[in-house]
């Protein structure tokens, strides 16, 4: 069942409907706000939006580059398990 929420980004409000837990939202909304202000002390922008996108594109990066490395691990996994089923026999 979706639970209602309300956020504060960057001093907005923001309300969100979410089944995940109250921990999960508030993390979320902290790391969010954290990278915001990462930004902000590393830029000259100071458009809400512009450091919105900036954020957003900070976000998108380490998501790439988690998945890429879980690609990575997820074929040394198996190439070691192929290792051990071989040595195994």
């Amino acid at each position: 069942m979706k639970k209602v929420t309300e956020l504060r980004i960057h001093g907005h409000k923001l309300v969100v409907k979410s089944e995940e837990g109250e921990e999960h939202i508030r993390a979320v909304e902290n790391y969010l706000n954290n990278k915001i202000e990462e930004v902000k002390e590393n830029t000259k922008a100071v458009s809400t939006l512009d450091l919105a996108l900036l954020a957003a594109l900070n976000i998108t990066g380490e998501v790439i580059k988690t998945k890429e490395i879980l690609e990575r691990l997820g074929r040394k996994s198996e190439e070691l398990a192929a290792t051990i089923d071989r040595r195994l026999v």
